[in-house]
């Protein structure tokens, strides 16, 4: 595949290396550690410290993307992250991501992942994530409790699953937005390369719609399951920062979690 990136993209490297050099600006990139992802990449992964979209339906694999690139980067790369859980138990995904092989208490143990409860009614109530339990989801307190684990473990990465819940504690469209614009500025304040997932919306015809505020991001991910034939697909619909690979791809998931087939 690396022989297949470089005919694909020869001119975009060269440039690169050009305005790297003659701009003096260091480019750094993220691998995901799903390989045949990271290769649609002209630079092998996301531009460091971008705040990325990832839009899904039930069922797609929303989740295990976004757990698969905080594990990879905690056993590959040595880069620690925070997994934000608006939805479910820290319990509950810890037992769910051990099907793929992946020990998340231990890693969490050993300082490479925190999980940030904003879900369990069986948090104390001295800790901070309960006041984002009962006020619903209040940016600047998730900002101080989110400061709190990347500053502990020395975090790299960041994802918050899933911003759907937002929108159930907003009041109005309005409102939503201003939270998600807040909860965008926080994220890239902290030096983070962050996924933040949330539910695709559909149209009668079962077309994806994007939201408004895709644009707020750095990059938007797609990915989807078709119900009929069971087939599940991604695709790169934006990614500031790196030129990518149009188009939209077959992904499995398997044993050691998702794989991409180009």
């Amino acid at each position: 595949m690396g022989s297949i990136l470089i005919n694909i993209f020869p001119k975009l490297i060269y440039e690169h290396l050009a305005k790297t050099h003659q701009g003096g600006i260091v480019m750094e990139y993220v691998k995901t550690g799903i390989t045949e992802f990271d290769h649609l990449f002209a630079h092998g992964g996301y531009p460091k410290n971008n705040t990325i979209l990832v839009l899904g339906g039930p069922g797609s694999g929303k989740s295990i993307f976004g757990m698969q690139f905080i594990y990879m980067g905690a056993t590959l790369y040595d880069e620690a992250g925070v997994f934000v859980t608006l939805e479910e138990t820290p319990e509950k995904i810890r037992r769910n991501m051990a099907s793929f092989g992946w020990d998340i208490a231990e890693l969490e143990e050993s300082g490479k992942i925190s999980i940030l409860d904003a879900v369990s009614s069986r948090i104390e109530a001295q800790d901070i994530e309960m006041d984002i339990l009962e006020r619903g989801f209040d940016v600047e307190t998730m900002a101080t409790s989110l400061d709190k684990h990347i500053k502990r473990i020395g975090a790299r990465r960041v994802v918050i699953d899933s911003l759907a819940v937002m929108g159930m504690y907003a009041k109005s469209e309005f409102e939503s937005r201003t939270k998600l614009l807040r909860l965008i500025d926080v994220l890239s304040q902290k030096e983070v390369t962050s996924l933040v997932i949330t539910e695709a919306r559909t149209s009668e015809i079962g077309v994806t719609e994007f939201p408004p505020e895709t644009f707020m991001f750095d990059g938007v991910i797609s990915m989807r399951l078709n119900t009929d034939t069971q087939e599940r697909k991604i695709a790169i619909r934006k990614m500031r920062g790196t030129k990518h690979v149009l188009g939209t791809f077959n992904f499995n998931i398997e044993e050691g979690g998702i794989s991409v087939r180009p």
